[in-house]
């Protein structure tokens, strides 16, 4: 019975907290979100988690399989404690899921990181569905992700394994928030890439993505960029293809130590055409080893503007399965 039931997904970011109602195939019925900073108190934003996951519920959690809760950060996944959240104030080993259990009278709660709750939503309803050998990335401000291996989410020793973004490509690269330089992320992020067209373009170069935007760089966007591409503009092109050079760089190490199945590609960057696409598949099918590349698939998420609900909700449909 328990495994026909809804459950409730919880995305915490740092700039929304996103709920939904998930069937048990994966399709969201109802969602609905607040920002984040609408409360500076912790206490109340969890008290806010609390009244809209009710109202989802319409008022019976007994029709409720569990909560799932995703957040942008490392957790302590057995006890549900999350162990610190950089970009919002006041989450420093905060015991999420007694909190959530107590204040849910016991409802089922699951607490992961954000990046391992993609993951297992796109092994259980996405892209990786059948796969069981997986690595999830997704691209947006950063670079997270998630790893599976035989079926099951790898967290390591201290629950934060699959740091993929912080993998070192160019020991003189670009110093990274990490405090490392060089990282997986600061050439696959959207910052990277804004910086690079903007660089490219004061150097003389000419391209239609600064005519999408208005003749201003500050209105250049990844999405801007993935237009002008789309048009035949050969600047936006190139710039797609060197992502994808950066990014197939980094997979390609990743594809030697894990030999993974399938490699799912996730986050607002996904979105951009097979410029960026095509490129990480030469890239990666070009330096990893020629084993290890036979049969690899490497796709789009299935989910990106709501793979924090649906992937927090795959939490507690892994958990009855």
């Amino acid at each position: 019975m328990a495994k026909s039931k809804s459950i409730i997904g919880v995305d915490i970011g740092a700039t929304f907290v996103k709920i939904g109602l998930v069937d048990a195939k994966g399709k969201i019925l109802h969602k609905d979100s607040f920002a984040t900073k609408k409360h500076k108190n912790r206490d109340k934003l969890l008290s806010e988690i609390v009244d809209r996951v009710d109202r989802l519920a319409l008022g019976n959690r007994s029709n409720i399989a569990g909560v799932g809760v995703g957040v942008p950060g490392p957790v302590l996944f057995k006890k549900g404690i999350v162990y610190n959240l950089t970009n919002i104030k006041g989450w420093k080993r905060v015991p999420l899921k007694s909190i959530l259990s107590k204040r849910l009278k016991g409802m089922p709660i699951v607490v992961d990181n954000d990046a391992n709750c993609a993951c297992l939503g796109e092994a259980l309803w996405g892209a990786a569905k059948g796969y069981r050998d997986i690595v999830c990335i997704t691209l947006g401000s950063g670079v997270g992700g998630g790893i599976m291996i035989d079926g099951r989410v790898y967290r390591g020793r201290n629950y934060s394994a699959a740091e993929i973004g912080h993998i070192c490509i160019d020991r003189n690269g670009p110093r990274c928030n990490c405090g490392s330089n060089g990282c997986f992320e600061t050439f696959g992020g959207n910052n990277y890439i804004v910086k690079e067209v903007v660089s490219r373009l004061n150097k003389g170069e000419r391209s239609s993505v600064l005519e999408l935007a208005g003749n201003k760089y500050t209105n250049i966007t990844p999405k801007l960029l993935d237009k002008a591409a789309r048009q035949g503009d050969k600047f936006s092109i190139k710039a797609w293809e060197k992502v994808g050079l950066n990014i197939g760089i980094g997979l390609a190490g990743i594809v030697n130590v894990l030999n993974p199945e399938i490699i799912v590609i996730g986050g607002g960057l996904s979105k951009a055409g097979e410029h960026l696409f095509g490129s990480i598949r030469e890239t990666v099918k070009a330096r990893a080893m020629d084993i290890f590349t036979k049969g690899l698939k490497i796709k789009r998420a299935k989910f990106i503007e709501d793979a924090g609900i649906v992937g927090a909700a795959a939490l507690i449909r892994g958990r009855l399965q």
